[in-house]
């Protein structure tokens, strides 16, 4: 049997609409660049969260090696977050998205809200959001990037591998379009937004697949020299498992339930994929939440903001937004202006 997607706007009226009572939002915070792209993101849901400004959040740092400074976890607990340190990345690996599988893991088993939104750190916030009631609600990846478009594809013995370690067929997997270069997949979902029903342990699920395809040494690229992520380049071997997570993921909502929404184009914006673009594409106006991966380094911040323009984000969002960068820059260097 073949899950079915069902695509959803902020004012879609079929669906239920997820009481701010029973939703949270976890994070993943570390003493590096994520400390500043953690106080945007929760700011920006105090701020811009309407309904659910005031949802619990928690902040999990899972790695001893990069603690998070005394000043962020005091600014953090300000905005009334959670703050977390606990060592549950003990892999050693260069790959940082591992931090958002094992703390999704933990957060699911401890949390007792009936949904769990997932949130990469290097978001923000920038019109009130609607949550629907699904088991699953996700976008698709960008670009086709390590994704399968089917049995032809030299992607799709690696994600026959996964389906196994998940005890699945690959014809589990629905098809769908990707974002930005509208290719048709197999299903492959951004973990940068993910909003799960906690009771059916599909983060736990992740994390055990993900897991079992690491020690396998099962990566989905073997010549990737470089990524340009948010706390940077990440180096190759980063590269090499770039997209495991997301695949492990995809597999892992697909073996657990056939109940996925797709939210629209507003939500999980890949403003970097639109910067310096001449025509944008109609879908990504009026943005709610918005990935700006590395454009808040000081080198691309004036196209962040230029952006937001475009797109349409309120000026006092973009005004916000600019301030906050500029201060956190001085707050995180532990120095005055």
């Amino acid at each position: 049997m073949k899950a079915d997607l069902h695509p959803c706007g902020p004012d879609d009226q079929s669906r239920l609409v997820i009481a701010p009572s029973d939703i949270a939002f976890v994070i993943c915070v570390e003493g590096n660049v994520l400390s500043s792209q953690a106080l945007l993101l929760c700011e920006s849901l105090r701020r811009y969260g309407g309904a659910y400004s005031n949802c619990a959040i928690w902040a999990i740092s899972p790695r001893s090696t990069l603690p998070v400074s005394d000043l962020v976890q005091a600014q953090l607990r300000a905005l009334d977050v959670n703050v977390v340190s606990i060592a549950l990345n003990k892999t050693g690996s260069a790959y940082g998205t591992i931090n958002r599988i094992v703390a999704g893991a933990w957060a699911e088993q401890r949390l007792t809200t009936e949904f769990i939104c997932m949130l990469d750190t290097d978001m923000a916030f920038v019109r009130p959001p609607v949550f629907h009631v699904a088991d699953a609600g996700a976008r698709p990846v960008d670009a086709k990037g390590m994704a399968t478009a089917g049995a032809d594809d030299p992607r799709e013995a690696y994600w026959a591998e996964l389906c196994e370690l998940a005890g699945i067929g690959m014809e589990r997997l629905p098809h769908l379009s990707t974002t930005w270069c509208r290719s048709v997949i197999r299903a492959s979902y951004n973990g940068g937004f993910l909003v799960v029903r906690r009771a059916l342990g599909i983060l736990a699920e992740t994390e055990r697949v993900f897991l079992k395809a690491f020690y396998r040494d099962l990566r989905p690229s073997r010549h990737v020299a470089d990524v340009l992520a948010s706390a940077g380049h990440t180096g190759s071997e980063a590269a090499s498992w770039w997209g495991s997570s997301q695949a492990a993921l995809s597999v892992a909502i697909s073996a657990r339930t056939d109940d996925i929404l797709l939210y629209d184009a507003a939500y999980n914006v890949p403003l970097h994929s639109l910067v310096g673009e001449p025509v944008l594409p109609v879908d990504a106006r009026n943005p709610v939440l918005i990935h700006y991966h590395y454009l808040a380094a000081q080198s691309y911040r004036y196209g962040f903001i230029k952006t937001l323009d475009r797109i349409g984000c309120a000026a006092d969002v973009q005004a916000w937004i600019a301030e906050r960068l500029a201060q956190l820059e001085w707050q995180l260097a532990g120095v005055a202006p």
